[in-house]
Parts: structure tokens; sequence; C-alpha cells
């Protein structure tokens, strides 16, 4: 079985002001030159070379120019929305045809920003309900869910025929419980396909050792798969 390396990219700019006039107020543009993007591409890059395929979740504020899209595509990765609009189906089917444009098409499922804590963007709606999504994913053709629970040992399930991965394995340690090691982890993905959530500005602002245990996982675990791999079997 496996591991599903889960980016969710819900930072623009790695410095402020720019990050947080473009990601909360939508109004800063996208400016190669002022580094929008620079971490998910150094990111996706650095996976590229170690020949691993992960599935990327991009904010409507954090959509990539088109180069950087294809450049995705191209690579294999898979891509999906992450939700910020989701307060009724036709916000959120607003924000999914903007993703799905940019990527040819070829979204199958979405992620949710935000677990029902705080309130990320002036039009986000920080409510956290898996009934909803799981009725958006059918009403919109999508083939899959990937919640936010802090719980890896919850294992996929499919509703309504949507794929449902009901949790993830959070490299933020803040996020899962000290049971949860590299080395659960690594025995885990042996016997079933577990889902890994990172982001990519945790690799610029995490810790030490939120680093070094990214770093394990990649080295370590013995195959990674796409959600698009398994949603499409």
């Amino acid at each position: 079985m496996s591991v599903i390396l889960r980016i969710d990219v819900d930072r623009a700019y790695m410095k402020q002001p720019q990050d947080y006039l473009r990601t909360y107020y939508g109004v800063f543009p996208a400016i190669d030159s002022l580094g929008y993007l620079e971490h998910c591409k150094k990111m996706a890059d650095d996976l590229d070379n170690r020949g691993i395929r992960a599935s990327f979740f991009f904010l409507t504020s954090t959509l990539p120019k088109s180069d950087f899209a294809q450049d995705l595509l191209s690579r294999r990765h898979s891509i999906g929305l992450h939700a910020v609009q989701t307060q009724d189906f036709s916000r959120f089917s607003k924000e999914l045809d903007k993703i799905s444009r940019r990527f040819d098409g070829k979204v199958y499922g979405f992620t949710k920003h935000g677990s029902g804590k705080l309130k990320l963007a002036l039009k986000h709606d920080p409510y956290y309900d898996v009934e909803r999504y799981i009725e958006y994913a059918k009403k919109a053709n999508l083939k899959y869910f990937s919640g936010n629970g802090e719980n890896p040992e919850d294992k996929m399930k499919v509703v309504d025929g949507i794929v449902f991965f009901p949790s993830a394995f959070w490299i933020n340690r803040n996020y899962r419980a000290d049971k949860f090691t590299v080395d659960w982890l690594v025995e885990e993905s042996n016997n079933r396909d577990i889902v890994v959530l990172i982001h990519p500005s945790e690799l610029v602002t995490g810790t030490e050792l939120l680093r070094r245990e990214y770093e394990r996982i990649l080295d370590r675990v013995n195959k990674f798969i796409t959600i698009d791999d398994m949603v499409k079997k």
C-alpha cells in the first residue's frame, strides 16, 4: 500500500504584507519577482527530483499561473481545490470552476481550508461540515473529499459514491497525538493507503523537527501515490 502526500497550498507569498493582502483580502496581484508561490515551486521541484508524485490543493488566491500549472500536470501530480467559500454550493462551484479551468478540467476532488476554528480569509466560511462537503462533491460530479480530521487511524470510506478520507497524518505535530510517529506511519503505509498532510510554507517557517520528519517520511516510505491514482482505478 502507500502514502498519499496531500499538499495544501494556502500561502501565496512567504513575506508580509503581500501574502495577507493576497490570501485574506484577495487584492494583491500574483507577481513572480516578489516570490509568488516560490515555496510551492521549490517543494514541487524537490519532489520531482526524488521521483515522488503528490496531490496539490490550491486556493483561488494561490492559483498557479499557466506555466506552473502545466508543469504540475506534465509531471503527473494530481490537483484539487482547497475550498474557502463553502457557505453554499454556488460559491463553492465558482471556486471549483476557477481551479478546474486552469488545470484543463483535471480536478477530481477537494479539501477544506480550515477545520472550523478560525476565519482565514475575508470570504472564508470557517464552519467545517463533512456531510455538506460530500454532498457538494456528489453534486459537482467529483470523486473524493479529503478531510481535516487529526486521527490518522481513521480509514478511507466511500459515502454516497464519494471516496472520503476522514483524517490525515499531519506533519505538523500540533495536529497529531504523540503516538503517531514516523515509524507508525511507515508501518501503517505498508498495510493501507494513508494521507499525509503538509503545507509548503511549513518547510520554510516550521520547526527543524518538522523538516526532519518530512525528510524521514520521503526517505522511508516505500511507495507514494496521488489521490487521483487511487480514485481513478
